[in-house]
C-alpha cells in the first residue's frame, strides 16, 4: 500500500509539472517585443575629462540560464524550446563597456583582479587620484524569439537582450560619488553574425556618456 501511495504521489506531481511547464528560464523576464526599442548602432558621444578612470571587472548576480529559444509561432507543449548559458557573460559586457567609454574619449584602465578597490591601488596610481568605477550585473538576458510574420504563415526571428547594471563611482580613497542602476534592453532581427553582447555593452557605454550624473561623478563634460 505504501508503495502504491508513493507512486500515486509521484505521478500526481509529474502531472502537475507538465500541465504547467516553465515559460521562461529561471528568474528570466518574459520579453514583450513590442514594448522594447530596436537596438541601433551605438556610438557614445565624445566627452572629456582630466581624470583617469579605473574600471573594475564587473561582478555578477545575474541568474543562469541566461537565455532561451522561444517559438511563438508553432509549439505544442511549451514556447520555451531550449535554454543556454554564458560562461563569462559579465566579463564580455565589461570589455565592451570599457571599449565604448574609451571611444567616448575617456582614459580608462581595466582592473581585472582588484575590482577597482581603493585599498588595492598601487601607490603610483593612487598619487594620480583616479576615479574608480565598479559595477554589478544584476540581470543579463539574451533570448531568441521566433514568432508569426505579418502573413501569419512565415516565421520571423528576433534576438532580444536585457542588461541591468548597478554602477558605483568612488574617489581613490573610497569616498562615494555615485550609486545608480541602469537598464538597457532592446531587440534586433536575428542574424548569426550579430554580436548582441557587444551591442549591449556599447549601448551601456553610450547611456553612461549621456548621463549627467555619471559625467559629474567622473568629472567629465
Amino acid at each position: 500500500m505504501k508503495r502504491l501511495a508513493v507512486l500515486a504521489v509521484l505521478a500526481f506531481g509529474m502531472g502537475c509539472y507538465w500541465s504547467s511547464p516553465p515559460s521562461t528560464p529561471h528568474r528570466s523576464v518574459q520579453v514583450d517585443l513590442a514594448a522594447i526599442p530596436a537596438f541601433g548602432n551605438p556610438s557614445p558621444r565624445k566627452v572629456s575629462s582630466k581624470r583617469t578612470i579605473v574600471l573594475g571587472r564587473f561582478d555578477t548576480v545575474a541568474p543562469n540560464p541566461i537565455g532561451g529559444l522561444y517559438d511563438r509561432k508553432d509549439y505544442k507543449v511549451s514556447p520555451l524550446i531550449r535554454t543556454y548559458f554564458y560562461k563569462d557573460g559579465a566579463v564580455e559586457v565589461f570589455e565592451h563597456v570599457s571599449d565604448g567609454l574609451r571611444s567616448a574619449g575617456l582614459a580608462v584602465l581595466k582592473d581585472y583582479v582588484g575590482h577597482a578597490e581603493p585599498a588595492l591601488l598601487d601607490e603610483p596610481l593612487r598619487k594620480k587620484q583616479p576615479i574608480l568605477v565598479t559595477a554589478t550585473v544584476l540581470a543579463l538576458q539574451h533570448d531568441q524569439i521566433r514568432e508569426k510574420g505579418e502573413d501569419k504563415k512565415e516565421s520571423v526571428e528576433w534576438e532580444a537582450a536585457r542588461l541591468e547594471l548597478a554602477v558605483k563611482v568612488t574617489s581613490e580613497t573610497g569616498a562615494p560619488r555615485l550609486n545608480k542602476t541602469y537598464l538597457i534592453e532592446g531587440r534586433v532581427p536575428w542574424n548569426p553574425e550579430f554580436d548582441l553582447l557587444k551591442v549591449l555593452g556599447w549601448t551601456a557605454a553610450e547611456r553612461l556618456a549621456q548621463d549627467a550624473e555619471f559625467l559629474r561623478a567622473i568629472e567629465a563634460q
